[in-house]
């Protein structure tokens, strides 16, 4: 309960200072990162380890009052481990996802609001490179589409903390084999004004 009260307190105190920058010409910085790590449990036919590093920036221009467009990119870095007591060696190459691509974002509530609600949509073009033990190198294509919306709560004139919810579609280029799900997600954007 502690991070909550902390959070509300911390809202209280800017919510008379902050501002959201939304207009034409500022300039919106950000995006996420995360880090996830398995291991199998205890009396399992797998030993393997797995853990995800993913790092997702974003840059855009707002080019009207409240809308902005621009890029993103999204680096994945897939790492598996042997467990203990198996023969051979123990770690397996890294293998890798690269996604870029253009974005566009509307936020729908007046620019003033401390809480701003948004919606987005982006394309990325993906490049998997796969690799196993013993195993020829594996190289995929993939075409991403996100909807996604949420919140951004403003903590100062150039701060905000975001949540998302949304869908994605997703398939290799050239194939009508893919897949589809929902997500969420949350990060943080900063808001920066262009120097004249």
């Amino acid at each position: 309960m502690k991070p909550l009260y902390f959070t509300i307190i911390f809202y209280c105190i800017f919510i008379n200072t902050a501002n959201a920058q939304l207009d034409k010409g500022f300039w919106l910085t950000g995006g996420d990162a995360s880090f996830t790590t398995n291991a199998p449990i205890p009396n399992t036919s797998t030993s393997q380890i797995n853990s995800t590093t993913e790092i997702a920036p974003i840059i855009g221009y707002f080019f009207f009052d409240k809308f902005s467009a621009g890029l993103q990119t999204d680096i994945t870095i897939f790492h598996q481990k042997k467990g203990s007591g198996l023969s051979g060696t123990d770690d397996v190459p890294n293998s890798y996802l690269y996604s870029f691509g253009p974005y566009i974002r509307y936020y729908l509530l007046n620019k003033e609001k401390m809480v701003n609600f948004f919606v987005e949509g982006d394309y990325a073009y993906e490049v998997g490179v796969f690799k196993g033990l013993n195993v020829p190198t594996n190289t995929t294509k993939n075409q991403k589409f996100n909807f996604i919306a949420g919140p951004e709560f403003f903590f100062t004139q150039s701060v905000g903390l975001e949540f998302t919810l949304g869908y994605y579609y997703e398939n290799l280029i050239g194939s009508k084999s893919g897949d589809k799900g929902f997500q969420m997600g949350i990060g943080f954007m900063i808001h920066l004004e262009r120097d004249d």
